[in-house]
Order: C-alpha cells, then structure tokens, then sequence
C-alpha cells in the first residue's frame, strides 16, 4: 500500500474517531453542566494544572522520537518502555506529594482529595503509550480510533453518573481515570503481542533518544506551563468560582483544538517524518496540511463567535451566561493557536525539538506578562483579550523562528495556504451573524440557533462550491464511483 494510500485511511479512521469523540463530549457537556456548579469546574481547573505538568514529563519526550527514527530495534522499545514505566510512576508520586502544596497555594482544601485520585492519571497511560506510538508510526489507526470511542464512551457513562448521584468533582475524576484506564489496557493487549517488550534495560539503548527527547520535554513542560498560566493566575486570585466559568469557557472553545489538532498531528507527523529528506515534498505536504486546518477550524471558530449568546443558554443554561463574552474572545485565540499547533509536526519531523523549545520559552515571556496585566486589569475577561493580544503577536514569531528556519522564506506560499479558509468562515460567520440579527425579535432562541447552524453550513458549503467548482467536483466524482463499484 502507497505511503498516499495509508495517510488517506488514516485520515478516514482518525476523522471517524474524532467525529464521534467530539459527539460524546458534547454531550457530556451540555448533560453534565446542567448537573455540576462553576465550582466544581472550577476545582478541576486547578487540580489540571499539576496534572498536566506532570503528564508533560511523564515519558520524557521519548514518544515523538520513536515515529521520528524510522528504525528501532527492539531492545531499543524495551528500554524505551521501562523508563517509561518509571517516569510515569515518578509524575504519579510527585503529584501525590505534591496535593497539600497545591491546596495551600489556591487556598482551596477541597483539593487534596479528588488531586490524591488524579494523581494515578500520570502512571496508567505510561501501560499503553509506547503502543499507541507504534500504531501512529505504521499508521495503523482503524484500531486507536476504535479504543478512543470506546474510553470516550466509558468516560461519559462514568460522568454522568457520578454528577447525576451528586458527587461534583469526583464524577469528573472517575471519568478522566476510566477514560485513561480503558485506553491503555486496550493499547497494552494487542501491542504487547506486535511489539513485546522484553525485561531488558540498556542506558545504550537510549542514546539519541534523551538528547532528542529532553528539548521535546522541555518544550512540552514550558507549553503547558504556558497553557495553564490563565488557570494558576486567575484561580490564585479569583477563587474556585469565577475560575469555573472562565474553565467552562476554555472547554468549550479548546475542544475542537483538542479533537482536530491531535488528528491534524498523528496523521501528518509520521507522513512528514517518511519525507523529511525531499525539502520540496516536505514543503508541499506542509502547506497543503496548513491549508486543511485552516478550511476545518476557522469556521468552527468564527461560527462559535457569532452563535455563542444563543448557544449557551440553550445547551448549558443559563447560569453559565457569564461565561458568554469569555468564549467570544477565547475562540479567536485559538484558531490562532491551533494553527500555531500544527507547526509542531513539521518540526519533529525533522528531527528539530530545538527550535520548539526555543519557540514555547520565547512563547512564555510574551504570554506571562500580558495574562497577569489581563488578571489585574480585567479578570477573566482581561484575561481572555490579553491571550488573544499575545497569540497575534507570537504568529509572526512563529513562522520566523519554525517555518522559515526549516523551509526557507515562503511567508507568501504560507498565507495562501491559510487565507481561503479563513477567509470564506469570515463570509460564512457575518451571514450567520446576520441573520441572527434579522430573526432575533421573531424567534425564540432554539429556533435562531438552528437557523443559524443550517444557514451557516448551508453558506459554507455554497462558498466552497463557488471558489472551488473543480475540486468539489472531482471529489463528488471520486465519491459516487466507488458507491458505484461498492453496489457492483
């Protein structure tokens, strides 16, 4: 099978996968919102901060240099694996220890319990990790997008019971961990058989995997640093509350970065590394992946921006109407940021976690200054505008530092690759917002939502037809002979 023909199933598996995922959280979300209190949001906030600074160092960058190096030895994956193991019990025991410090420093003793809990969602993903890699790397997605669904699934079930039985931040625990422990015990049953490791440890075999690793961990620690500022700053000084509609906010905007750019990255990132060598194949699979996050995600974003003061009274009631100007603003910086995102996978692909280090610290002392002002100034809100402020100004650093280091100066080909995407959600996203404004006296708002929804879709899909005749062609072409050959 072609290397084309593999990254085009993959896609189809990895969207599939994603496409579900999404489904199930989103339910998740508008079922349990209505059932949990900003509190409880906000007291996982703050227990995700530790978490995900744990979990950043947890395999010690070493995942991304397996799909990297096209060869690996076995005994390589066995060493590789145990340190793993290790690493994932020392982020374990850390954020163990690490409960009372936390509760001490958000002035929250709620938290020493459900982060005890938490603590376990550093070690059990260590079972699988390895695998999953392994399954990226051979692009072997059919069967991760089958075990995503499946510990989405539990996931929710988890959830919604414990919040429908009153048990507030617990249920969002017991949901992580059961997510996390289904997916690496499905992992670990089928690779243990592909790839098992043997009881060998060898520091030998970990040569060139540290180096590489240790600029990708770092770059992981200093990003989620980054990711999580907003949380530290405004939990430390706004209380569990007001960080719980600022944290509903972020989940709310953040989940097409979390969904798409993971699918955007596992797909693209062994693709890219199998071409590292031919400079203008790496170019042209870069671009044209640009172009594709660019045509998926803006109209997400923007859509989001314009159907937000409907949506979510609708979905997730009314008591989180806060929450509403917060989202607004929120969605603008990510669609920046998960284009910023996707530059990653360019740069493991060639080998060069440097300069995503450099990037993520040069990222840090634009971020940190701008969200402490935003905290003091504004509150959540502040917060929110001095994140979109800063993600503007870190897209230029960027492409400097990342793309044309690695590519050469194509800041022109670059911008092509994005502005049709965004450029047709902006057409589609002041329709939408139009004709919300027209109906807005008439209609209750479920039925402007709605209205919104179909039309905007509707408008997207009339944009791309009209700037885009041939491709769409092609592709309905391409669609309706093999349903002809399937009937055949």
């Amino acid at each position: 099978m072609s290397l084309r023909i593999k990254g085009i199933t993959a896609m189809k598996w990895s969207s599939f996968s994603t496409l579900i995922s999404i489904v199930i959280q989103l339910a998740q979300i508008v079922i349990v919102s209505r059932l949990l209190e900003p509190e409880h949001y906000g007291l996982m906030g703050m227990i995700m901060v530790f978490v995900f600074l744990a979990l950043s160092m947890n395999d010690l960058g070493i995942s991304n240099a397996i799909i990297h190096r096209q060869n690996v030895t076995r005994n390589e994956l066995s060493s590789l694996y145990l340190l793993n193991l290790v690493a994932g019990a020392a982020a374990c025991l850390a954020v163990w220890f690490l409960a009372p410090v936390a509760s001490s420093f958000y002035q929250e003793p709620q938290l020493v319990g459900p982060m005890h809990l938490m603590a376990f969602l550093c070690f059990i993903p260590a079972i699988g990790q390895q695998f999953q890699v392994l399954f990226q790397k051979e692009l072997k997605f059919d069967y991760l997008a089958k075990v995503d669904i499946a510990a989405f699934s539990i996931g929710f079930f988890v959830v919604l019971a414990g919040a429908y039985l009153g048990y507030g931040v617990y249920a969002l625990v017991w949901s992580h961990l059961a997510n996390a422990l289904l997916k690496s015990v499905c992992l670990a049953a089928v690779g243990w058989r592909r790839w098992k490791p043997g009881w060998h440890f060898s520091r030998k075999d970990l040569k060139g995997y540290i180096s590489f690793g240790m600029y990708q961990m770092g770059s992981n620690l200093v990003q989620t640093i980054i990711s999580n500022l907003d949380y530290i700053i405004l939990g430390r000084m706004l209380g569990a509350e007001k960080l719980g509609y600022y944290t509903f906010a972020f989940q709310i905007c953040s989940m097409p970065v979390q969904k798409l750019n993971p699918l955007f990255s596992q797909i693209s990132l062994p693709l890219l590394a199998k071409m590292q060598d031919q400079v203008d194949a790496l170019k042209r699979g870069f671009l044209g992946m640009a172009s594709v996050v660019s045509y998926v995600n803006a109209p997400i974003f923007l859509g989001l921006i314009v159907t937000a003061p409907y949506l979510v009274p609708f979905a997730f009631g009314s008591q989180w109407s806060p929450s509403i100007p917060i989202i607004q603003i929120l969605a603008g910086m990510l669609l920046i940021r998960s284009i910023i995102m996707y530059t990653s996978s360019l740069l493991l692909a060639k080998g060069r976690a440097d300069i995503a280090f450099k990037y993520t610290v040069v990222s840090l002392t634009v971020i940190f200054p701008a969200l402490a002002l935003g905290a003091y100034y504004g509150e959540a809100l502040g917060v929110a505008i001095a994140y979109l402020s800063a993600q503007i100004i870190l897209f230029g650093i960027h492409y400097r530092l990342s793309i044309r280091s690695l590519l050469g100066a194509c800041l022109s080909d670059y911008a092509r690759s994005l502005l049709p995407g965004i450029s047709y959600s902006m057409i589609m996203s002041l329709g939408v917002l139009g004709i919300g404004q027209i109906i807005s006296a008439h209609y209750a708002q479920v039925v402007i939502l709605g209205l919104q929804i179909v039309f905007g879709a509707v408008l997207y899909g009339l944009i791309l037809y009209f700037f885009n005749r041939e491709q769409v062609r092609r592709l309905v072409v391409k669609a309706l002979l093999k349903y002809s050959k399937k009937q055949a």
